[in-house]
C-alpha cells in the first residue's frame, strides 16, 4: 500500500469515529392535558355501521402459456401473471351525537364511562410521569455509553495512528521502504484491525445513545390516543355505553294539547 493510500484509509477511519454525534435532549411539555374535541349538548348517542365495497389493484394469475423447443416440442409452461382490479367489501362504523359525528373518546367523555374513566385517569398519570422521566433518561443513556465511547475513540485513534506514522514514513521515504515489505504489511494488517476494534466500539456505544435518545424522545412526546383503550374503543362496547348513556337521559316533555274548545261569539 503506497503513502497516498494509507493516508485515505487513515481519512476514513477518522471520518467514521468524529463524525456521528448523539440526538438533542428531548422536550416535554410542562403539564400535559388531554381536550375532548367534543362536549355534551345533551342530545342521544349512537352507534351506526353500514358496509361498502371497494375497489384494489392485485397481482393475480391471468393464465398459463406453453413452452416449445425448435421443433414443437412442449418442453414445459409459464404462468402469467398482471394487475387486475378487485372488488372488496370492507366495514364502517362511527359514534354520532345527535347528528353530529364524534370520535370515540369523546363519547366516552360524555357518557361519564366509569371503566374509561378509570382507565383514563391511569393513562394521564403515566404520561406526566413519562414527560417529567424523558430527560432523565436521556442523560442516563449519554452518561452510560460516554466512558465506552471514549474508549472506542482511544483505540481507533491509536490503530489510524500506528498506519498514519508508517504512511508518512513511507512518503518522505525517497529510496527503499524504511522497514521491509513484510513488516510494513504487518503494521498496516494491525493497524486496521485496531482501528476497526475501536471504531465498533465507539459505533456500539454511539447506538447506545442513540437507542436511549429515542426512547426518551418517545417518552417526552407521548400522548393519549384512541389506539390507549382498545377494549374500551370497540364498536360492541361503544353500543353498550351508548344504550346505557340514552337510557340516563331525561325523557322529552310531551307537547302540550291543543286546545279544541271553540271560542265562544261575543
Amino acid at each position: 500500500m503506497n503513502a497516498r493510500a494509507s493516508l485515505m484509509v487513515v481519512g476514513l477511519g477518522l471520518a467514521v469515529v468524529g463524525c456521528a454525534i448523539p440526538k438533542p435532549p428531548p422536550t416535554a411539555p410542562d403539564e400535559y392535558d388531554y381536550k375532548f374535541e367534543h362536549k355534551k349538548t345533551g342530545e342521544p348517542l349512537k352507534v351506526e355501521g353500514e358496509s361498502f365495497t371497494y375497489t384494489t389493484t392485485e397481482r393475480v394469475e391471468l393464465g398459463e402459456q406453453e413452452v416449445r423447443d425448435a421443433s414443437g416440442r412442449l418442453v414445459g409452461s409459464s404462468r402469467i401473471y398482471g394487475n387486475q382490479q378487485v372488488a372488496r367489501r370492507g366495514y364502517a362504523w362511527g359514534v354520532y351525537q345527535g347528528r353530529q359525528e364524534i370520535d370515540v373518546l369523546s363519547a366516552l367523555h360524555i357518557a361519564r364511562d366509569k371503566a374509561f374513566e378509570d382507565a383514563f385517569e391511569e393513562r394521564i398519570v403515566e404520561i406526566r410521569d413519562n414527560h417529567a422521566e424523558s430527560m432523565a433518561v436521556y442523560e442516563k443513556g449519554i452518561k452510560d455509553n460516554a466512558g465506552k465511547r471514549s474508549t472506542g475513540m482511544i483505540v481507533a485513534g491509536v490503530g489510524y495512528g500506528i498506519m498514519g506514522g508508517w504512511a508518512i514514513a513511507a512518503a518522505v521515504t525517497k529510496d527503499d521502504p524504511i522497514i521491509p515489505t513484510a513488516g510494513s504489511t504487518a503494521i498496516i494488517i494491525g493497524g486496521v484491525i485496531v482501528g476497526a476494534i475501536g471504531t465498533w466500539i465507539y459505533q456500539s456505544a454511539l447506538n447506545g445513545m442513540r437507542r436511549e435518545a429515542d426512547r426518551a424522545t418517545r417518552m417526552a412526546t407521548d400522548k393519549i390516543s384512541a389506539s390507549d383503550f382498545p377494549k374500551l374503543t370497540s364498536e360492541s362496547y361503544l353500543h353498550d355505553v351508548a344504550r346505557e348513556y340514552n337510557g340516563s337521559l331525561a325523557p322529552e316533555p310531551p307537547p302540550p294539547p291543543k286546545d279544541t274548545k271553540k271560542k265562544k261569539k261575543k
